[in-house]
C-alpha cells in the first residue's frame, strides 16, 4: 500500500501560512501563488499515481520479485555524484529511473499508458514530443547546474515526493524544524514510517527491475546518506559508493544550491540563509555514512576521493569495477578514457562569494577537519589541484 505522511503535509502548509516570517519561505506574492498551485495540483497528481499502483495490482499481479541488490551512490550534495552516476549509466549493464518515470510513471500501468500516448502523438506529428523538448529546454534555463530533463537519469529519492516524506521538500518548504528528521533519518524517523517508506521504494525498484532483467540498478541520492542503515535493512546485499569532496569546495557550492532553490520557490531576503542547518547537514552526511558502511567488506563499499575522481575518472571507476567484481568491456573502457580527457580540459568557472556567505576556505577546512580525517585519503589537497 502506498503510504503518505499526512502529518508533514499539513505541517508544511501550516508553517508556510503561519510560521514563515523571517524564513526563506516568507509569504510573498510569488510564494502564495506557488502554495495555492501545490495545494490544488498535488492531490490530483497524487491521485493519478495511486490509481496507477491500484491498476498494477489488477494487470500486473506478479512481476520480478527478487531483490535487485542496487549500487547506492551517497555523499553530500555537490560532490560530483550526478556526473559519477551518469557516467556509470553509460555502461549498458546498469539501469536507473529517468525523470519521467520518477514523476509520472513509477508503476507499470503508468508506463503502459504514457507509452501509448507517445505512440498516438507520434502518429499525428508529435505534439507531445515537441512539448517535452520545449519543457526540457526551459528547465535547463531555470536550473543550469547540470543538464536535466524528463529523459535524463535523476535521483530516485524524488519518488518520496509522492508520499510527502523527503528531505527534498526542504527546497520548497525551508523550515529547519520540519527538515531535521531527514538530516538524521536513521535516528529520528520512526521505525514504522521508515518501514512504510522504504517498502514503497523497494517495490518501485522491483517493478523497474522487472522491465530490465539482467541489469544492475544504480541509484544516486545524497539524501540517502543519513539513511544507509535503513538501506541495508531493505537491500542486505547492496553495494555503496561514498563520494567525498573537500569541504572548502563542497560547502560553498552546497550553500549556493540551496540558496538557488529557495530563490526559485520563494522570495528570501537573506541571499544565503539557514547556514547553521546546512552546516549541520554537511557534518552528519560526511561522518555518518562512513561510520556505518566502513563495516562492510571491501567488495561492497568504497569511499571515493572527489579530487582523484576529477583528475582521473577512468582510474577511479576501473578500481571500483575491480573491487566490486563488475565486468569492464573494451567499449566502456574507451568511454572512460574519453571522459577522462574531457574532465582534464573542463573549465572550472565556479567562484562563490565566500565573504558574503560568512566563511573562508581555511575556516571550512578547520570546521570539517575531523569529518574528513576519518577517510584517510592520501594525496594533494584541493588547493593544489587544477583541472587542465
Amino acid at each position: 500500500m502506498m503510504p503518505f505522511n499526512y502529518s508533514l503535509y499539513f505541517k508544511s502548509f501550516h508553517y508556510s501560512f503561519f510560521k514563515s516570517t523571517g524564513t526563506p519561505g516568507r509569504l510573498s506574492r510569488k510564494r502564495l501563488v506557488l502554495l495555492l498551485f501545490l495545494f490544488f495540483a498535488f492531490p490530483i497528481w497524487n491521485l493519478y499515481i495511486r490509481l496507477g499502483f491500484a491498476l498494477d495490482k489488477i494487470f500486473f499481479p506478479s512481476y520480478q520479485i527478487e531483490s535487485p541488490d542496487p549500487v547506492f551512490i551517497v555523499g553530500n550534495y555537490r560532490s560530483g555524484s550526478t556526473f559519477f552516476h551518469r557516467l556509470l549509466l553509460r555502461d549498458p549493464q546498469f539501469t536507473c529511473l529517468k525523470a519521467w518515470e520518477i514523476y509520472f510513471a513509477p508503476g507499470l500501468s503508468h508506463r503502459k499508458l504514457l507509452r501509448f500516448i507517445l505512440r498516438l502523438s507520434k502518429g499525428i506529428g508529435g505534439p507531445v514530443q515537441r512539448f517535452i523538448r520545449w519543457f526540457d529546454r526551459s528547465l535547463n534555463d531555470i536550473y543550469p547546474m547540470h543538464k536535466t530533463g524528463l529523459m535524463t537519469y535523476e535521483q530516485d529519492s524524488q519518488l518520496f515526493y509522492h508520499i510527502w516524506s523527503s528531505y527534498n521538500l526542504f527546497a520548497i518548504f525551508p523550515f529547519p524544524e520540519l527538515a531535521e528528521q531527514f538530516i538524521y533519518y536513521d535516528r529520528d524517523v520512526p521505525d514504522s514510517r521508515r518501514e512504510k517508506n522504504f517498502s514503497y521504494y523497494r517495490e518501485i525498484i522491483k517493478k523497474h527491475f522487472s522491465l530490465h532483467p539482467g541489469k544492475r540498478y544504480i541509484s544516486k541520492n545524497p539524501d540517502f546518506s543519513p539513511a544507509v542503515r535503513t538501506l541495508l535493512e531493505f537491500f542486505p546485499e547492496a553495494k555503496f559508493i561514498n563520494l567525498v569532496r573537500p569541504p572548502e569546495k563542497m560547502v560553498p557550492s552546497l550553500v549556493n544550491l540551496w540558496a538557488s532553490n529557495w530563490k526559485a520557490y520563494g522570495s528570501p531576503q537573506d541571499p544565503y540563509p539557514l547556514l547553521d542547518t546546512l552546516y549541520e547537514q554537511a557534518h552528519h552526511w560526511y561522518r555518518y555514512p562512513h561510520t556505518v558502511l566502513s563495516q562492510l567488506p571491501p567488495d561492497r563499499y568504497q569511499a571515493v576521493d572527489f579530487n582523484r575522481f576529477v583528475q582521473n575518472p577512468k582510474q577511479v571507476i576501473e578500481g571500483i569495477y575491480e573491487q566490486f567484481g563488475f565486468d569492464l568491456t573494451p567499449e566502456y573502457r574507451d568511454i572512460l578514457m574519453a571522459e577522462t580527457v574531457a574532465a582534464r580540459n573542463y573549465p572550472n568557472n565556479n567562484h562563490y562569494p565566500l565573504n558574503r556567505m560568512g566563511f573562508s576556505e581555511d575556516d571550512l577546512r578547520e570546521r570539517f577537519h575531523e569529518d574528513i580525517a576519518q577517510y584517510q585519503f592520501q594525496g594533494p589537497s584541493s588547493k593544489t589541484i587544477a583541472i587542465r
